[in-house]
Order: structure tokens, then sequence, then C-alpha cells
């Protein structure tokens, strides 16, 4: 018996020890403003500075570059005094650890606009405006126009209703601020009645409509099809345009030839053509759609028209083959992904006219060497050369404004860089360049995103001028520097 009673002590004991309760431990986490930025309007709503992961027995001290454009209060409240652009510096000690952080604040003054305008409608045409207004607090708001006989609008749904031809002048104000936006309108004749189109001839491989006397490619027939030679006319109308998704995943097709009337290339026109490999894109095409040659894992080679403005997100996305790509003049703004994941792109020429490169334009794309960017580029959005682990040369022109968080993150080639003497705002770009011991960075620059150059190379050293914002940014990092 006193045998079995031990036994049954030792069982629960036991058990006793399997079912209390565990202890984990957590890693710290770091104590950070929730954003970077702020606008705020003059004579508009304060701020109130808010965290994440902040201990409730953290010690926080606020400052401001620049009392006259805005204040922080010791609770962390920014009053927008005056119209300019200030950085706000918190210092968080927690847990016998001091965090360093900052927000850039942008004051403007406060202002109403009409956010949808328009410049042309024709007479019978009715339109709906719509509106908004900014950093003021109170407002009363009015819609007027400068003829009523040309327009009347309703101030109540805010619909214009042309009248008769002419030009007039709509005014969206508020009352009480005196702050207005006016936009002028020309008023056109009447639009004729349309004629009804007559039935189309059937065509034998592609479907199609017909707006303005054009054909537009639809649909194609022959979903096995491994050559494609589109037609410069269907049924005497000029083939202009191919719609959207006309030839997506058509898994045969190798090689296409498009007349010279192709002004218009439709969102996925070719996606996912696995066996693609070469197209030629007529001189005329202007716009090319989202997701256009998409997955395309084979092409290697494409020409993009000299005349071509516009260009769609992740156009080359996934096209692993393609090596080399020339964008043109006509191209201001680089849509978001690209190029994305186009992992054997070797060489990316950019004409003068482009302004901005959007997010993940080239992200992952580990063949790429080096880039140099032309005089006309502004901005570089983030996670734009994500990735580039191959990207060993860098060459900024002057002209450039701003580089955004992650921009250059785990180029990790990358060994020296000089930014130019235009450059304002500097966000967390190069984090991750391993090999990154050589930068500097002009006294031009006003702010510099937490964190810029992280996991950079131990060598790492910062040509800053002395007194310079970067000079302040460098020595409170503790990050090795010379002047100039």
């Amino acid at each position: 018996m006193k045998n079995k009673m031990k036994v049954f002590f030792a069982l629960f004991l036991v058990l006793a020890m399997a079912i209390q309760p565990m202890t984990v431990t957590r890693a710290a986490t770091t104590p950070a403003p929730k954003v970077t930025k702020k606008t705020l309007y003059v004579g508009g709503d304060n701020y109130k500075v808010a965290f994440n992961n902040l201990a409730s027995s953290a010690k926080v001290k606020y400052s401001t570059t620049n009392a006259k454009v805005a204040t922080v209060s010791s609770t962390g409240v920014i009053k927008p005094v005056a119209k300019g652009s200030a950085t706000i510096k918190i210092a968080i000690t927690q847990a016998k650890k001091t965090y360093n952080s900052t927000i850039a604040v942008t004051v403007k003054n406060p202002y109403v606009k009409i956010t949808n305008p328009v410049t042309e409608l024709s007479v019978g045409d009715t339109y709906q405006f719509k509106a908004a207004t900014y950093g003021l607090k109170k407002v009363s708001t009015t819609w007027t126009v400068s003829d009523k006989t040309v327009a009347k609008i309703d101030a109540k749904t805010r619909t214009l209703t042309a009248l008769k031809k002419g030009t007039v002048k709509v005014t969206f104000k508020d009352t009480i601020s005196k702050k207005s936006n006016t936009i002028t309108i020309t008023i056109n004749a009447a639009k004729p009645t349309p004629t009804p189109m007559p039935d189309l001839p059937e065509h034998e491989l592609f479907g199609y409509d017909v707006e303005d006397g054009k054909a537009i490619i639809t649909e194609i027939y022959d979903i096995d099809v491994t050559s494609v030679n589109i037609p410069a006319k269907i049924a005497n109308y000029p083939v202009t345009a191919i719609d959207d998704g006309v030839f997506e995943a058509l898994s045969e097709l190798k090689t296409v030839k498009m007349p010279s009337t192709i002004t218009y290339i439709g969102d996925s026109a070719f996606a996912s053509c696995e066996s693609l490999t070469t197209i030629t894109i007529p001189s005329g095409v202007t716009h090319i759609g989202d997701s256009a040659f998409e997955y395309c894992t084979s092409l290697t080679k494409l020409t993009l028209p000299e005349k071509l403005t516009e260009m769609g997100s992740s156009m080359f996305e996934g096209c692993e083959k393609l090596a080399s790509v020339v964008i043109p003049a006509g191209v201001k703004e680089l849509p978001d992904s690209s190029f994305i994941d186009c992992v054997a792109l070797k060489s990316v020429t950019f004409k003068e006219g482009l302004t901005l490169i959007s997010d993940e334009a080239f992200y992952g794309c580990t063949s790429l060497e080096s880039v140099t960017f032309p005089k006309s580029l502004k901005e570089i959005y983030g996670s734009a050369f994500e990735g580039c682990e191959n990207l060993a040369t860098v060459k900024f022109a002057s002209g450039l404004e701003s580089i955004e968080d992650s921009a250059f993150e785990g180029c990790i080639k990358l060994k020296s860089i000089t930014l130019p003497g235009t450059l304002t705002y500097l966000g967390s770009a190069f984090c991750g360049c391993e090999k990154l011991s050589s930068v500097t960075i002009p006294k031009s620059v006003e702010d510099i995103g937490s964190g810029a150059f992280d996991d950079c190379s131990e060598s790492l050293k910062i040509k800053v001028k002395k007194n310079s914002y970067a000079y302040e940014y460098v020595v409170d990092e503790e990050i090795p520097y010379s002047t100039y």
C-alpha cells in the first residue's frame, strides 16, 4: 500500500509541474513615432505625436529645427506656425537605452480646391464636381458661375449643366476664410448624333470592334497559334489598337508582327505568353498598359518606341530573360514594378525626360550592374532598386531632389555614392548595402530617414558639409565622417 501511495504522489507531482504556466520572454521592440512625415496647415489642427512600442515608463524629449515654422510642446503636440519645413527631433529613453527619431513636418497655407476639374464640355452635358478644403476648421462653401446663360450650377449637388457655346468660369469658395478656386471651362457646340454602325463582317482569326472609324483587336480565335501577323486593316478599317488581354496566356505563341498603324496596346495584352521570344513594337505606339508583357519568360529583347508616353505598372514583371532596355524620352514617369524580378536585366538606359522612378521599378533585378540617371530625374521612390545585388555603380545627376526609403536596400556590391547638390530628402535608402564604405552628402539635404545606412560596411565613412543637416545627422548617429 505504501508503494502504491508513493507512485501516486510521484504522478501527482509530474502532472502539477506539467500544467504550470510557461513564462515567455519576448524580444524588446524599438520605440518609434507612428509617422515620419506630416503635413499641417497654418491655423489648422495641431498634431499629437503617437508612438509604436513606447513603454509607459519611457521618457521622451522633443525639439524643433525651425520654431518659426512649427513648434513642439514637451508633451509632443506639434503646432503649425508658418509656411515652410521643419524637423521634429525626438529622443526616447526606454529600458536604459536612447532612441532617436525624426518627423519631417511640412506646413502649408490653408486652401480650397476643385479636385476633379474639367476644361471642356459640350452643350447639353452635365458634370458633377468634387472639391475639398485643406487646413480650414470651419467652412461654408458656395459654387458660382460667371455667366448663367452659358452654364448653370446646382450648388447642392455641385452639378454643372452646359447651356450654350461659350466660356464660363466656375468658382468654389469658402465664405468664411474667403479662400477660392476658379477654373475656366470651354462649352462647345452640341455633339452630333452618331450614325449607327453597320454590321461588321467577320474576320477569320480576330474578333474586333470599330470606334471612330478605327479597328480594335478584341480577341483571337486560335488559342494554339504559334505566330501572329496582325493586319493593317480589317474590313477597310485601319487597325490601331490591341485590347486588354487579347493574347494573354497563349503558351505556344512565339512571334508577333504588328502593323505601323498600331498606337495602343492594352493591359495584359501579351501577359504570360511563355514562348514569346521576339516582338517588334511599331514606332507609333504611345500607350502600353499594365502588365502588357508580364511573365513573358522567354522574351530576350524588346525595343520601346520613341513616341511612347504611357507605360503601365508591372509591364515587364517576371521577364526573366530580358537583358536590356532603353526608356524613351517621352516616358515621364516609370510606373511601379515595371521591371520587377527581371533577373537577367544587365543594361538600362534612361533618356532625358524621365522625372520619376516609382516603387519597386527594378526590384530584384539581380544582374543589373550599373545605372546612370538623367538630369531630368527628380524622384526615386521606395524599393526602386532594392535587391539589385550586383549593382556596383550608381551615377546620380544634378536635378534629383528625393530618394525614398529602401530605394537601394540590399545592393550589396555598392561601394561608393556621391549624392547630387540638388537633393533635399534622403530616406532610409541604403540600408543593407554591405560594402558601402564611402558616401558624400551635400549641404542641400534637409532630412535623412532613420537607419539610412544601417548594416552598411563597418568601414563606412560619410563626407558632409560642416554645420549642415547631414553633419548633425552623422554626429547624432555616431557615424564616422569627414567634412568638406
